[in-house]
């Protein structure tokens, strides 16, 4: 009965899993923050400077599934205004777009030291407030008071974004194209489908008791076998959640073992007024972590290093692999200058060469925006199916997806020198090789043996397939369904 409960909440599950993430306030704030100064000139040239502080947009996006670059996103007032406008697209590559001032959009908790109060007074408790991307540019208008609703697309016709009148003051609800949220924990009836199958078990194990079967062999394996039978339809009947094939962590001791590479790397910002700025970074070559730290599938293709605060670079095997202008590498850079990286640009960091070192003038290629900061993962995609790592320590690395540890290397044993006591062990040997080849024999008797206890125990082998293919079910299921059951199962061929 608690396999059939079990089944009933999967399908519950299911069946009620809703496209809207709920983050309160609390949430928003114990993700990581970041802060600045953003400049903001309104539709009446009004200009004012506010000292900010939130969560990156892009960032919480992703806590609830979304990373999709090419997703678009509205965020919805109570009292009706939104942005962007009907004829204006916002997407989540547009989120992570720094300023020259390395400021992005943010959904902001304290504007000028103060948390900001809900509405109909206050601008908060959440706020929606991007930075100014040229000196002229009339970003006011963007700025959402009282965000409530983050809608997602694109979404089918017909979908409708929740009101976000009814939604509570202290919440914030991401709804449309992201990933399904379910009522309650799948781990809910995995659990029940266990002590399900503990009680099924025992039950199993008391039918042959009061058979008499006396064989412990044969007893143990009906046992396994039906347990084995019941738990592989579970997992073919149940979600596809995987967790990655190989996680390996590596901590920022762990990188500093690793050959060093010290160089001079240029930089070059995106937006105007175009930076160009130079540093002096240790660290370790990407390329020596992933070819000789570890061992690339052959169908892996490129990697998506990740940061704490949500923001990615999308890099192929050939830049990685690449020697670029004065033999700089990829690194992940641990120090700079012979210092630590802290705050908001360590512990680690990923440095990008240009292609052509100089500033804008130059024609140079601009490389900030690759030149990650806080990096906490890395991911060899193509990665299917596999699931990121659920907590990187601080100053660590985890690397997963189309990768694998390389397997450790035993020492080939070293000869030893023939002795008097050759011809004893020799003969031991051949004794050993007759005792193993009379033990399949044995063992064959033996599972004979085991299989005419199991035959016995549940009425023949017709009983024995009956359960093992969970023909039993139609048996315990109520009514109708368990007639249907039946029908299904009679009507294949058993």
């Amino acid at each position: 009965m608690l396999v059939v409960i079990a089944a009933a909440l999967f399908v519950v599950d299911f069946s009620l899993a809703d496209h809207t993430k709920v983050f309160s306030v609390s949430d928003i704030k114990s993700m990581p923050p970041v802060s600045g100064s953003y400049r903001s000139i309104n539709r009446w040239k009004t200009i004012k400077t506010f000292s900010v502080k939130g969560v990156p947009f892009y960032g919480m996006l992703a806590r609830a599934g979304v990373t999709d670059g090419k997703a678009t996103v509205t965020i919805v007032a109570p009292d009706g205004y939104f942005w962007p406008g009907p004829k204006s697209k916002l997407t989540v590559t547009e989120l992570k777009r720094k300023n020259s001032l390395g400021l992005v959009p943010v959904i902001a908790y304290k504007m000028d030291g103060s948390g900001l109060d809900p509405e109909p007074d206050g601008t908060g408790p959440l706020r929606y407030v991007a930075p100014q991307y040229s000196p002229d540019d009339m970003n006011k208008p963007s700025w959402v008071s009282n965000a409530r609703v983050i809608q997602v697309g694109p979404t089918a016709k017909g979908v409708k974004a929740p009101d976000a009148k009814k939604v509570p003051s202290d919440e914030i609800w991401v709804s449309g194209n992201i990933p399904d949220v379910f009522p309650f924990s799948i781990y809910i009836p995995v659990g029940i489908a266990v002590a399900g199958l503990v009680v099924l078990v025992m039950g199993l194990f008391m039918a042959f008791r009061k058979r008499g079967a006396k064989d412990g062999v044969g007893v143990v394996a009906g046992v396994l076998l039906c347990l084995f039978a019941t738990m592989a339809v579970f997992g073919l009947a149940g979600p596809r959640t995987c967790q990655a094939a190989t996680s390996v962590t590596f901590s920022k001791a762990d990188l500093q073992s690793m050959p060093a590479t010290s160089a001079h790397y240029t930089f070059l910002k995106q937006q105007p007024p175009y930076t160009y700025y130079e540093g002096d970074y240790t660290g370790v070559a990407l390329s020596y972590v992933l070819e000789q730290k570890l061992n690339l599938d052959a169908g892996a293709s490129g990697v998506v290093v990740k940061a704490t605060d949500g923001y990615s670079v999308n890099l192929t095997l050939g830049q990685v692999n690449n020697t670029y202008a004065g033999g700089l590498k990829i690194i992940v850079a641990y120090s700079k200058s012979g210092s630590a990286l802290t705050g908001d640009e360590g512990p680690l960091r990923l440095i990008v060469p240009q292609t052509k070192p100089g500033n804008h003038d130059q024609g140079s290629d601009p490389n900030t925006p690759m030149c990650e900061r806080m990096v906490n993962s890395i991911e060899v995609t193509p990665a299917a199916g596999v699931a990121a790592p659920g907590s990187v320590p601080s100053g660590s690395v985890a690397v997963f997806g189309s990768v694998t540890s390389p397997a450790p290397v035993n020492p080939s044993p070293t000869p030893q020198p023939q002795s008097q006591t050759t011809t004893t062990t020799t003969r031991q040997q051949a004794q050993a090789q007759a005792a193993a080849a009379a033990a399949p024999a044995a063992a064959q008797a033996q599972a004979s043996a085991s299989l005419d206890t199991l035959n016995k125990a549940f009425g023949g082998a017709h009983g024995l397939a009956t359960w093992l293919t969970g023909a039993w079910m139609p048996y315990v299921l109520p009514g109708q369904v368990g007639l249907l059951m039946w029908l299904a199962y009679t009507h294949s061929g058993m």
